[in-house]
């Protein structure tokens, strides 16, 4: 399966001027669906944490003609998850819901 580059910048491009929605949307599902994980968001500032997940899109399809920027970004964030306690079985759930 190879990565559809122009498609996903296109389709970003479509849904970034609702992506305080969307990310609104993501963590309302996100503690619907798993209700769990909604402890390790009680010091968090949601409105911060959905401004932080649109920036973090921004920097995945901003950089995805940029392989060596993109993996550098992805491991500081990862890092900075790992950080705040974030397990692989957390991120299994996620994947679940998408």
């Amino acid at each position: 399966m190879s990565l559809k580059v122009e498609l996903l910048e296109k389709s970003f491009q479509s849904v970034s001027p609702k992506g305080e929605k969307l990310a609104a949307w993501f963590y309302e599902r996100l503690f619907q669906k798993y209700p769990a994980v909604r402890p390790l968001f009680a010091k968090t500032n949601i409105k911060q944490q959905q401004k932080k997940l649109l920036g973090s899109l921004v920097l995945v399809v901003s950089n995805l003609r940029k392989p060596e920027k993109l993996k550098s970004g992805l491991l500081e964030l990862g890092a900075k998850h790992l950080g705040y306690g974030t397990k692989l079985a957390h991120l299994q759930q996620l994947e679940k819901i998408y």
